[in-house]
């Protein structure tokens, strides 16, 4: 088996929204899935990485499991919308009980005067966080520009922001690059004999 490339290992932060980054967070889904968020570790660091909680959240394995099923009930959802289907009530009914739970409030901290969040369950108030933005992308006008990456391997969801709403991939750099390459070798090949 091979081991994967470093950066399939990194999170992505380039959908388009808080909770399309989340779903991004199984690269893969069309081929060989690959979760980044195999551990409560793995999911605190999420957490900081797309700034959800001030510092690191402590995340118990039922986090985790309530996490990952809210992952995978906005991705069902939003798949829904990009093939123009009404998503499934229990995963809307799933989200919209995630984003009822209370979210982190900004306190100052003294003597710094910086922010800081608080919360009693930081990863609830995270979790939170993610469904009210998946709420938002799924009851806005917007949601016609959600797509699903052209690359059959990868499927990653995100918001195209483009003027011309015409991209295909979700990035240029990665899925975009692979298939003008695939093109090009296409042109390359030399005619096959009959």
């Amino acid at each position: 088996m091979r081991k994967p490339h470093p950066k399939y290992s990194k999170f992505r932060f380039d959908a388009g929204s808080l909770s399309l980054n989340f779903v991004a967070t199984v690269r893969h889904r069309g081929s060989q899935p690959r979760d980044l968020l195999a551990t409560p570790e793995a999911l605190s660091n999420w957490f900081a990485s797309a700034g959800c909680c001030s510092g690191a959240a402590a995340v118990t394995e039922r986090d985790l499991g309530e996490a990952l099923l809210l992952r995978e009930s906005i991705y069902r959802a939003l798949s829904s919308l990009v093939l123009k289907k009404r998503p499934v009530p229990a995963d809307m009914d799933f989200i919209n009980a995630s984003a009822a739970e209370p979210i982190s409030v900004p306190q100052v901290d003294l003597p710094s005067c910086r922010i800081r969040w608080q919360s009693a369950n930081p990863a609830k108030a995270c979790l939170a966080e993610v469904a009210r933005d998946a709420v938002i992308v799924i009851g806005s006008i917007d949601r016609q520009r959600l797509k699903m990456c052209d690359n059959r391997s990868c499927r990653m969801l995100f918001a195209d922001n483009s003027p011309a709403n015409r991209r295909r991939w979700c990035a240029m750099s990665i899925c975009g690059n692979r298939a003008k390459i695939k093109v090009f070798r296409e042109r390359k090949k030399p005619p096959e004999m009959v």
